[in-house]
């Protein structure tokens, strides 16, 4: 009986082997990818040409220039020049432009998108009926996060500009165009619901907070601040499917209603916050009451004082009347003043006093 001794493959080959396959499997991985990545940008591109014709269907118009890819291989951005958004909302003809729009998106998360206006935004609100032109420009590198559900509806969104501009205009006032604010650091934000059924489901939380608010009102008020900060945050309940005069008309008669949430606006030495709920009479005019807290209300009347918008006997009146409806704050112990506000039949009243009145929609 001969006994056959086996010999093993030499290590070298088996090695070689498994060399080979690990560069097949990382070139199939590669190739895979590459594919990836071009299909979600022409995906990416045909969702915003499928918005684009969808908005000229409504009669808005959407021009924009030769749409560019970059950032292969680890992000998907378009470059868009000369992007211009319009339209006619009855009265009003809004406009958006922006010389240079980045949307940017990661290969793998193709419904979280970032748009950045490299050379900032310009907002224009016109009333040819009215004649009067609003402005409102924005800082270079604006930008835009969104995030989508499956089903394409935006389910949040965050503007962010390190700085703004407002301008107004009249036609025929020999003074031009005004400055009617500058805005510092600004954040945006909106969160929509995916499915609301009834007019009591919150339907979209939005916020805005800027950090430095210059106006020439501050002025007029008598104030002693050169500046205010501003946050705000408020509920949307039931269904707005837009905001022309016909939608806002709807969402009311289906008892839609905003929960303002949080107003603060603090101009030192004064603090003022509301929260009220909110709804639209016949005339498309808010409608609702709330509860108004202003803290340093002492302080206030002295500048008013100072600045001649108040004598000192009314003053005093003010005071009395005011003090009846405070109490120490804490920690400082200034007195903060709570008063009911309501909207009703245009007119905006803060207890007795009458603040202002809106036109109707």
């Amino acid at each position: 009986m001969t006994n056959q001794i086996t010999t093993p493959p030499a290590r070298h080959k088996s090695r070689r082997r498994i060399g080979t396959v690990l560069s097949f499997v990382l070139a199939l991985a590669v190739l895979t990818y590459v594919g990836n990545w071009f299909a979600a940008a022409f995906w990416l591109e045909g969702r915003i040409e499928d918005w684009a014709t969808a908005e000229r269907a409504k009669g808005n118009e959407v021009t924009f220039g030769t749409l560019r890819f970059e950032g292969f291989p680890f992000e998907m951005s378009i470059l868009a020049p000369d992007v211009l958004y319009r339209r006619n909302r009855e009265a009003v003809v809004e406009t958006v432009a922006t010389d240079r729009l980045r949307l940017s998106a990661k290969p793998w998360a193709p419904l979280d998108l970032t748009l950045t206006a490299e050379k900032g935004l310009t907002a224009i609100q016109k009333a040819p009926a009215q004649g009067t032109t609003v402005t409102l420009t924005s800082a270079p590198d604006t930008t835009i996060n969104a995030k989508f559900y499956s089903s394409g509806l935006l389910e949040h969104a965050r503007l962010s500009a390190a700085s703004g501009r407002l301008v107004s205009e009249r036609d025929g006032d020999p003074a031009g165009p005004r400055e009617a604010a500058r805005l510092g650091a600004t954040t945006a934000t909106l969160d929509q619901a995916d499915n609301v059924v009834s007019h009591t489901d919150a339907a979209a939380v939005v916020s805005l907070t800027t950090a430095r608010l210059e106006t020439p009102a501050l002025k007029q008020l008598g104030t002693a601040a050169d500046h205010a900060r501003l946050s705000v945050e408020a509920t949307l309940r039931g269904v707005l499917s837009g905001t022309d005069a016909a939608d806002l008309a709807l969402w009311r008669d289906a008892g839609g209603t905003v929960d303002i949430d949080r107003f603060m606006l603090s101009l030192d030495p004064v603090a003022l916050r509301l929260n009220a709920t909110l709804a639209l009479d016949q005339l498309l005019r808010p409608e609702g009451a709330g509860t108004l807290e202003i803290k340093g209300f002492d302080e206030a009347l002295e500048d008013l004082i100072s600045a001649g918008h108040l004598k000192r006997d009314a003053a005093e009146v003010a005071r009395l009347v005011l003090g009846a409806f405070s109490r120490n704050s804490d920690p400082d112990g200034r007195r903060v003043v709570s008063v009911p506000v309501a909207a009703q039949n245009g007119r905006v009243s803060a207890g007795p006093f009458t603040l202002f009145r809106f036109p109707a929609f």
